[in-house]
């Protein structure tokens, strides 16, 4: 079984993570973590600000990645099959892509439990995510804690 598990380093992600694990040992899975890094704004200006502009992109998506491959290593030391994902784009399309790409069996992600006027006006990702996708999707709630 493969798992596609999203994550955007938000608090709610290490309750992602957590399932995920979960899972991924119940079922012998392979899990394949992605966090889906925001494109590159396009710069107009010239000169040392563009480049400082651009340095500091490169630092964060660093950073990022390496955030990424922590958490796929933290999952192997664990005794799983774990690879990390760093890509750039619009997160719902990228995570949706990458599932189809991998032939993933099922999609986990956190949702943030933004109100209802701001899914109204922005969306959801993992919203997004459960409409689109080809196999089944997993979303653990903001507030959600075990016991």
């Amino acid at each position: 079984m493969k798992l596609l598990v999203a994550t955007d380093f938000s608090p709610q992600s290490k309750q992602v993570l957590r399932i995920a694990r979960r899972i991924g040992a119940a079922l012998s899975a392979q899990l394949w973590l992605i966090h889906v890094a925001a494109p590159e704004a396009p710069f107009k200006s010239y000169g040392a600000g563009e480049r400082q502009g651009r340095k500091e992109i490169a630092d964060g998506y660093r950073e990022e990645r390496r955030l990424v491959h922590e958490a796929a290593e933290s999952l192997r030391e664990a005794g799983l099959d774990a690879t990390g994902l760093t890509v750039q784009g619009t997160p719902a399309k990228k995570i949706l892509a990458q599932a189809g790409e991998l032939g993933a069996d099922m999609i986990v992600i956190g949702s943030h439990g933004f109100g209802a006027v701001s899914r109204l006006l922005l969306g959801s990702v993992s919203g997004k995510v459960l409409k689109k996708a080809s196999c089944p999707v997993l979303i653990v709630p903001a507030d959600w804690s075990e016991t």
